[in-house]
């Protein structure tokens, strides 16, 4: 039977509470003890990061992999519209607006309407639309906090610890 990390790291924390509060218990003992749990579960960590540095690099292929597809997408996607606009050259360049065949109706439609600004700032206000971003600045917030400055609004919390590895 496979003893877990987490079980592991349970028995190393309930050892740890024993050998404070007991007297019983020999220095060597102790480091026999302790010895054979932190192996242990120094090669279950060792064992999880190496599934977790797979993982990650799992997610870096699976990366790659959407970038190489959104290219191969956005080549169709132009290859396509490429021919569109042959069809529709085609289409003009035979002097028709429609042509029926037997699998499709193809009509050369009138353009629509765009609007297009020369100029923004000769616009009327009361067509021009005003947005305003408001954004706080943290990194200024963090150092007035961090040098005793009371920001109303603000405060700093620490967040969860994190695992780093090297």
């Amino acid at each position: 039977m496979s003893i877990t990390a987490i079980a592991l790291a349970s028995d190393y924390a309930k050892l740890q509470q024993l050998v404070e509060t007991s007297e019983e218990l020999t220095p060597e003992m102790i480091a026999d003890t302790l010895e054979g749990i932190e192996g242990a579960l120094g090669d279950k960590l060792d064992a999880a990061y190496t599934y977790v540095r797979n993982l990650e690099g799992l997610a870096k292929t699976v990366d790659e992999e959407v970038k190489r597809l959104a290219d191969r997408k956005r080549s169709f996607e132009n290859r396509a519209k490429s021919i569109r606009q042959y069809v529709l050259t085609c289409l003009l360049a035979s002097g028709q607006d429609k042509l029926k065949t037997t699998s499709n109706t193809f009509t050369a439609a009138k353009g629509r309407a765009n609007v297009v600004i020369d100029n923004v700032d000769l616009l009327p206000d009361d067509l021009v639309a005003v947005q305003t971003l408001v954004a706080p600045d943290k990194k200024a917030i963090k150092e007035a906090l961090e040098n005793g400055v009371d920001v109303k609004g603000a405060h700093i919390e620490i967040g969860e610890r994190t695992l780093m590895v090297r």
